[in-house]
């Protein structure tokens, strides 16, 4: 089989015979008849997974696979930013209330309050989140509509999935 392997030029997924869903994880049954020569070479193998709500999407989330292509939400990173640059207009006097940023930037005021919380995010989520390395169902939403955000830097990152 080491010679066959040596001597293939084909594409991996030349090998993949069925790909089948579990509760598990993946399960993928590579064909090895290309490589060992011979009809009826099959080897199966779980690979484990879960999946994962991510806002309306579902995302696939390969268990110890190491670190996938770091991809920061810009969605996110946007409601960091908004509610740092509103808390600095609070404590500099630029804005003398929640209501009246709202007003300012012509937004509900129910959102303003929402994402104030995310200005007290520890530094080290924030950094982890601008470089992409975020858990996979970590989103705007699910920060301000589904976690109580607590004060600690330390509680924050145990909530959040980052510890």
């Amino acid at each position: 089989m080491l010679d066959g392997i040596a001597r293939w030029e084909g594409e991996p997924l030349d090998l993949v015979q069925r790909v089948d869903l579990s509760a598990d994880g993946l399960v993928l049954t590579l064909s090895l008849d290309t490589l060992a020569g011979e009809a009826g070479l099959t080897i199966t193998r779980l690979v484990p997974m879960t999946i994962r709500r991510r806002g309306v999407e579902m995302r696939f989330v390969i268990n110890g696979a190491g670190a996938a292509t770091a991809k920061a939400d810009p969605a996110l990173m946007k409601a960091i930013t908004r509610a740092r640059a509103w808390f600095d207009d609070i404590v500099i006097g630029r804005a003398t209330s929640l209501t009246a940023l709202a007003q300012r930037d012509g937004i509900n005021d129910s959102y303003v309050r929402n994402l104030m919380p995310l200005a007290f995010l520890a530094p080290t989520i924030v950094e982890a989140i601008a470089a992409g390395r975020q858990p996979a169902d970590l989103t705007t939403e699910a920060l301000v509509k589904r976690v109580q955000l607590p004060l600690g830097w330390d509680d924050q990152s145990a909530s959040l999935g980052f510890a």
